[in-house]
């Protein structure tokens, strides 16, 4: 899937990137059908990317802060995955699913709280 360690590396940066601002690219949706909860794609800088919507979650709740959780993880795991299964890529894909969740936890925050004061 990956040509070569440099181009993983650059999807690295652009999923976590991508993942940062997907909450916020996100936010203004009203009406998510359940099924579409996240979408993916490639950017325009041909990084794998994810969009993860919650508009249909309460994040004042725990409930529904989980199930953003649970999106958030499912798709840096998408979008981290590697075909290649040697060592060094599943380190690399290790690497690169904590670099996304770290990279989401301010946008994740930012969200939560937003919607506490909504509320």
């Amino acid at each position: 899937m990956f040509a070569s360690a440099q181009n993983f590396s650059r999807n690295v940066v652009g999923a976590a990137g991508t993942l940062f601002f997907a909450g916020l690219c996100i936010a203004g949706a009203t009406a998510t059908p359940a099924n579409a909860q996240i979408a993916y794609g490639v950017s325009e800088a041909g990084h794998r990317v994810a969009y993860v919507s919650y508009a249909d979650l309460n994040l004042a709740s725990q409930a529904g802060r989980s199930s953003l959780e649970t999106r958030i993880r499912s798709a840096a795991k998408r979008v981290c995955s590697a075909t290649v299964s040697d060592y060094r890529a599943q380190t690399e894909q290790q690497r690169c699913f904590s670099t996304a969740l770290q990279a989401t936890r301010n946008a994740t925050m930012a969200a939560i709280e937003a919607d506490k004061l909504a509320v």
